[in-house]
């Protein structure tokens, strides 16, 4: 499940970034900014554009109009790309939330980053950043998913991949079907029969 959210993000993500002409981006891209539906598909949301759309036009005309969304894009290119390769990180530490199961940052840990990155580099340590709660997860996944945080957590944002290059990289070597699922759970055949 963890999988299907992961790739379901990215390809959300991309599509803001890659479709809408000038790109959009989640003013504040996080595990709050992120919903499920019963199948556990991800929907994402941001409340603080549209606080802000909303304050603006009501501020204007007193009522909401086509314009009103215009005043809450970037004025200028480089901003605007700033704000992309902002969600690019803040998609890497949502990745590294979803298979940590931390949250970003707690008093006691600190940062979550800081404390991923040594265990990122290292492939034989790679397995301590899993959520103890995943018994069973493939470990060509978690290295996928521990290189694509790496690469969107780069300290220069100019180094960062794309969404449309990450979605590509998830959606080829990440496996989200049953088949997939059987193969790596003890219980396969119940939740089989559970699902359908």
């Amino acid at each position: 499940r963890r999988m299907k959210i992961v790739i379901g993000i990215a390809c959300g993500l991309k599509y803001l970034h890659t479709e809408l002409e000038p790109p959009f981006t989640i003013s504040e891209l996080n595990s709050s900014a992120v919903y499920l539906t019963e199948d556990f598909s991800p929907k994402l949301v941001d409340f603080e554009s549209w606080k802000s759309i909303l304050s603006r036009s009501e501020k204007n005309s007193g009522s909401i109009c086509n314009e009103g969304a215009i005043c809450v894009l970037p004025n200028s290119i480089e901003k605007r790309n700033l704000d992309v390769q902002g969600n690019i990180y803040a998609f890497g530490v949502l990745l590294l939330e979803i298979i940590s199961g931390r949250p970003p940052h707690c008093k006691d840990k600190g940062c979550l980053v800081d404390w991923a990155k040594d265990f990122l580099e290292l492939p034989e340590a790679m397995s301590y950043v899993v959520d103890p709660e995943l018994k069973h997860f493939k470990y060509e996944d978690l290295q996928v998913i521990c290189e694509v945080v790496t690469l969107c957590i780069h300290p220069n944002p100019a180094n960062r991949e794309s969404m449309q290059e990450i979605c590509t990289m998830l959606e080829s070597r990440i496996d989200t079907s049953v088949s997939a699922g059987l193969m790596t759970s003890s219980l396969a055949w119940a939740e089989l029969a559970l699902s359908s």
